[in-house]
């Protein structure tokens, strides 16, 4: 009987042994001794280059982790970046950009894990403003497009244009510039531009309307020149307008007594008293009917004959 109660007492030792060493077991097998990081991405999935990087890490495992950071371009290692994050300073377009991470838990070291690199993407050139110049403008002069663009990876920018009058577009016009035989007096006209920077385009701008304005007339005949007692002073008066307006002539209320101007031809004629002599002013207006005007001054100087 004794001996029946030390086997049972054996047996009921064996089995508590058993059981602990299996509990152990257990509990080593799940838990790592050393700290761990199962992935490491790159945020975010396409960068371009102005784009900070970041890193996103899963599978995480140990307490209290610390992380040690190498980050890769194109293969080589970055020196001296060894933070959780990546400046825009350290790629341009096109870089293949990876980082190693290592976890640590006080004094023991990880596996590294690598993350997959992210190609760094063009980034296309921006066009702050585009405005149509001069202002106003005039159906006898060319208009052209004033824009300031940037490109954040400094390449080169191209411009496609596109002219539109009347809300409609301007054929066979593709440049900066429009020329005048493009436009008269009244038209509305805009332009699209499109920077690109041969990789990709930037946004289309539109450039707020300008309406045509109506053009003054020129007077393009020289002032007249003095004269002699007692002649018939004639002058004729040449004048041109853009907008190919109807013309008159005319002259101030300066100008000498009995001196008129055809408003039609612009010829001025006087004849002049016997025995005038001095300076006189002379002013010629000329007018279109649009608001348009121009005027040429003039001091006609009455000498004595020699004859």
């Amino acid at each position: 009987m004794i001996y029946k109660k030390y086997l049972l007492a054996e047996i009921l030792i064996i089995f508590f042994i058993m059981g602990a060493a299996f509990s152990c077991k257990d509990k080593t097998e799940s838990s790592s001794p050393y700290p761990t990081v199962l992935s490491v991405k790159i945020m975010p999935d396409n960068p371009r280059t102005n784009s900070k990087l970041k890193i996103k890490m899963e599978g995480m495992e140990g307490k209290d982790l610390t992380f040690r950071y190498l980050w890769k371009r194109n293969g080589e290692e970055i020196f001296g970046e060894t933070f959780d994050a990546l400046s825009p300073l350290n790629f341009t377009k096109h870089d293949a950009i990876s980082v190693v991470v290592t976890p640590v838990q006080d004094e023991v070291v990880g596996k590294s894990v690598e993350s997959d690199p992210v190609v760094v993407l063009n980034t296309g050139p921006i066009l702050s403003f585009a405005v149509i110049k001069p202002y106003p403008a005039y159906a006898d002069g060319e208009l052209e497009v004033v824009l300031k663009a940037s490109d954040n990876d400094d390449d080169y920018i191209v411009f496609s244009y596109n002219w539109i009058k009347n809300g409609q577009e301007i054929e066979n016009e593709n440049s900066s510039v429009l020329t005048s035989e493009n436009f008269k007096r009244g038209d509305s006209i805009q332009c699209t531009v499109i920077p690109s920077d041969r990789e990709a385009e930037g946004k289309t701008v539109t450039t707020s309307p300008i309406v045509i304005t109506n053009s003054p007339p020129v007077i393009t005949s020289q002032p007249p020149s003095g004269v002699v007692l007692e002649q018939v002073f004639t002058h004729k008066v040449v004048a041109d307008d853009a907008d190919e307006d109807e013309i008159v002539f005319s002259l101030s209320s300066s100008s000498p007594e009995g001196m008129t101007i055809d408003p039609a031809t612009g010829v001025i004629k006087w004849k002049i008293p016997k025995d005038l002599t001095g300076i006189y002013p002379i002013e010629i207006v000329v007018s279109d009917g649009y608001g348009g005007r121009c005027s040429q001054s003039t001091n006609l100087s009455i000498g004595e004959s020699t004859g």
